[in-house]
């Protein structure tokens, strides 16, 4: 038994004792009457504290009026004693003999001295004042001095009143208020002090006020005395009526707590958890309420295990019916992890092995609308090549975040990591046994997509998996000595496809051409979907000669089939390139590059065709390709790439409202355009640098200027978008040089955002979370476009140059363009036209609605706004 329980021990005794109080009604009596005496204390006091509000209230109000009156006595007297001081004036003026001048009639008018500013003295009696002191100090009519008040007449002369002279008009005890004892002050300053109620009036041409003062202290003295005077009576005929109602009424109330918590743990017991609620510790704080409290916690406990069996249950039952949209029912885990573990954000990074990084990342809403820092993230990243079990949890604590590191292997290529960061305590193991099921119910999830295997659309093998496959295949067939093949395919025109007949129809056409390949390989053959429009199909123990005919029976068939979709009739042609070992390298990436050169090769002379590069075309290929690379290489070295600005104008006002932001390398006397160098830059991985320096040395640019303009257009490349970090470092870099976030947007094409749609969704949520804005680039001409547009959040749209052409002239862009403009308003989305070169043209497009122009109409790219 502690300290505490002893007294309490003791005290019960002494009552039962000294006190005969041996019943528990007798002793809750006690403490009633104790409660009752102290409860009538309290509520007099509050009483009375309502009581003195309102008296201090009156009582700031009659002080106020009697400073008022006291200002205006006091301007009474001032301007009395001027009115003598000038009468003294000019006495002393018609005297003849100044230096006799007599002084009796300055006491009797009450004025000390009065200064000549023209003669520089004093009239009357000299005071020890410094004339530069006083004028600097009397730039009102009236001011106060030190002990003096001086009268500046127009700066010809200064009349010295003594203070003591004016402050006798403040005698407290001519006041209304003169019970309380107020007190008035003079002074250049108001005056406020914590222990007095004040009112404060500037005397009227003066640099000086009158403030009045009275101590609280005296109104609660007053008050407390009046109330003790009325209210003793009432206390006492209260106290013997609680008395005589104690035998009749209390007893029941005293042992009311007893009786409540019996009958419902009775009830408890028959009925369950669910049927009854402990709720005596929301009316009291005694030992009954607590014990209630303890109950009730411990039915919610049980309650909220319960609970959370059937809310993992039902975020399983969510994250299936949205398994059609990983990026969706990721984003829909991590916000409820947020809501069930309180906490202040997640990410969650389905990581891939082979290519050692995320896949795709997904930040919770919170996370975005939080605190914590992209460098606390990176860091926290770094943490996970510290884990080494395939399915673990790890805590760490870095101010002011307790995080928890979650990491669960969906299959050989892929992983889940998960970061929680939270303020409010440690991860409990009831917060760490929820994480683990819900994980394992989406690592279920991502499964069910054959996300590591499998391409969603075509079923046919992803990426990935062609890859991995084809590398092992590779090793076999060097250690066997077998030949080995590949077959690169590109669907010729695809873009045309979908910009005429919609997106619907594309995903078609790609499911029926993934059908038409399998039908001609044989079983040991693997046939993938490469990448948007691309399929390859490995060819184990295959020469080149038969991986040519192959290909050219799956050209042939290809061409020659009727796809007949939805009342429409397609005529579908491809272009292959193919390569094999050893006759084009002893790796698959030398083998895949052979093709893809080939491939490129088949597009180039016409397309439809089958083609295959010797060695020395290979050689000759790549040759030109490093050339190029080493020049732009050099480009970046030296310092040469800048940015260019193309003005977009408000059709409406025909004012500019911002300019695109485009590449240039700056080469002996010329600018070489964007299109020269784009797609070797992203060949060889150059293109996320050029985007970086040109993003750097425009925000740098705008620092200079006094006013940035209204949007700034960045166009963006695949790999920049595929690492959200960039998006960060971009804020970084405006905040730094105080930029602001929403006049940037960043232009992403219609291709990439589908072929990445998960990557890109994520990148604008992050970027749209800073203020950063994004458009569509590149917009085809079928309605079907639209919809994809659900899927990103996005505030412009840049119809392609192929629907602005001589649209004055061509009414089905009109009508196209029209309704585009017409969705766009609907979706609150502003509309833009790249490639504007005529004035009939512009007239056209801000008759259908559309809100942005660009084009060499309004001047061609130069490397300064100023010239636009």
């Amino acid at each position: 038994m502690n300290k505490t329980e002893n007294r309490w021990v003791k005290l019960n005794q002494f009552l039962e004792k000294y006190m005969g109080l041996k019943s528990y009604g007798h002793k809750v009596v006690l403490v009633l009457i104790t409660l009752f005496f102290i409860t009538f204390v309290l509520a007099n006091l509050l009483l009375i504290n309502l009581s003195l509000e309102k008296e201090i209230k009156q009582v700031t109000v009659s002080l106020e009026n009697v400073v008022e009156i006291k200002s205006s006595q006091i301007l009474d007297r001032i301007e009395n004693i001027e009115d003598n001081g000038k009468i003294l004036i000019a006495s002393f003026r018609q005297q003849k003999e100044k230096d006799r001048f007599s002084v009796p009639l300055f006491h009797k008018f009450k004025v000390e001295g009065i200064y000549d500013v023209e003669e520089s003295t004093f009239i009357g009696k000299k005071l020890s004042l410094l004339p530069v002191d006083f004028k600097k100090a009397s730039t009102a009519k009236y001011s106060l001095f030190g002990d003096y008040i001086i009268i500046n007449l127009s700066n010809l002369f200064y009349i010295f009143v003594k203070k003591e002279n004016v402050e006798k008009i403040l005698n407290p005890d001519r006041t209304l208020l003169s019970e309380y004892e107020p007190v008035f002050i003079l002074d250049r300053k108001p005056k406020n002090y914590s222990a007095f109620v004040c009112r404060t009036k500037k005397i009227e041409n003066s640099n000086f006020f009158l403030t009045g003062c009275i101590e609280k202290n005296s109104i609660v003295s007053k008050k407390f005395t009046e109330a003790v005077r009325e209210n003793g009576i009432i206390f006492l005929f209260f106290f013997i009526l609680a008395v005589a109602l104690y035998g009749t009424f209390f007893k029941n109330i005293l042992l009311f707590p007893v009786i409540k918590l019996k009958t419902d743990i009775e009830k408890m017991n028959k009925e369950g958890l669910e049927k009854v609620r402990f709720t005596l510790h929301q009316y009291g704080t005694d030992e009954f309420a607590q014990i209630s409290q303890v109950l009730e916690e411990t039915r919610q406990k049980i309650l909220k295990h319960q609970k959370g069996t059937a809310l993992v249950l039902e975020t399983t039952s969510k994250m299936i019916s949205m398994t059609n949209d990983i990026h969706k029912f990721s984003l829909y885990t991590i916000n409820r992890l947020d809501e069930l573990l309180n906490a202040e954000g997640t990410v969650l990074c389905l990581y891939s092995k082979p290519e050692d990084s995320c896949a795709f990342k997904v930040h919770s809403e919170k996370y975005l609308i939080g605190t914590v820092f992209s460098q606390l993230e990176n860091f926290v990243f770094e943490k996970f090549s510290e884990i080494k079990r395939k399915n673990s949890f790890k805590q760490i604590s870095i101010s002011p975040y307790n995080i928890i590191l979650v990491k669960k292997e969906v299959n050989e290529e892929f992983s889940i990591y998960v970061t929680v960061f939270r303020k409010e305590g440690l991860f409990s193991d009831e917060d760490i046994n929820y994480l683990d099921m819900v994980l394992s119910h989406l690592v279920y999830s991502i499964n069910l997509l054959n996300l590591a295997t499998y391409d969603p659309l075509t079923k046919m093998y992803n990426r990935r998996a062609v890859v991995q496959y084809a590398t092992k295949e590779v090793e076999r067939s060097i250690r066997y000595n077998h030949p080995f093949s590949v077959i690169l395919l590109d669907i010729d025109d695809f873009k045309a496809v979908n910009d005429t007949y919609g997106h619907t129809i594309g995903d078609i056409v790609l499911k029926k051409i993934a059908y038409l390949i399998a039908e001609e390989v044989r079983e040991t053959d693997k046939v993938g979907r490469y990448g948007g429009e691309e399929f390859i199909v490995i060819l184990p123990e295959t020469s080149v000669d038969n991986a040519v005919k192959l290909a050219e029976r799956i050209r042939r068939k290809i061409s020659e089939f009727s796809f007949e979709i939805n009342n429409y009739v397609l005529t579908i042609t491809v272009s292959i390139g193919v390569a094999g070992l050893g006759e084009h390298g002893k790796t698959f990436e030398e083998i895949l590059q052979a093709a893809d050169l080939a491939l490129y090769e088949a597009k180039r002379k016409g397309k439809n065709r089958v083609a295959v590069l010797k060695k020395e075309e290979i050689e000759k290929i790549q040759r030109e390709e490093f050339q190029s690379k080493n020049f732009l290489e050099k480009a970046l070295q030296e310092n040469r790439v800048i940015p260019f600005f193309q003005p977009i104008v408000d059709i409406k006002t025909g004012e500019t409202a911002g300019y695109e932001i485009l590449a240039r390398i700056k080469d002996k006397n010329s600018i070489i355009p964007a299109y020269q160098f784009i797609s070797t830059s992203i060949k060889f991985g150059i293109v996320l640098k050029i985007d970086e320096i040109v993003q750097q040395k425009t925000i740098q640019f705008l620092s200079q200027l006094d006013r940035p303009p209204k949007m700034l257009f960045f166009n963006l490349s695949r790999p920049y978008i595929q690492d959200i970090h960039h998006i960060l470092k971009l804020v970084e870099l405006l905040e730094r040089y105080k930029i602001p976030k929403d006049i940037i947007v960043l232009e992403i094409t219609e291709e990439e955002a589908i072929s990445e749609i998960t990557v890109v969704k994520e990148a604008i949520r992050i970027a749209k979370s800073k203020g950063i804005r994004f458009a569509l680039d590149d917009f085809g001409v079928g309605y079907s476009t639209f919809s994809y547009i659900k899927h990103f959040d996005i505030d412009i749209i840049k119809l392609d140059g192929s629907l602005v052409k001589n649209i004055n002239e061509d009414k089905d862009n009109q009508i196209i363009v029209g309704g585009i403009a017409y969705i766009c308003r609907k979706k609150g989305i502003k509309l833009l036209a790249e490639m504007v070169e005529t004035e009939e043209e512009l007239e056209t497009l801000k008759q259908l609605g559309v809100d942005y122009a660009q084009g060499f109409l309004f001047g061609k790219a130069s490397p300064n706004m100023d010239k636009h």
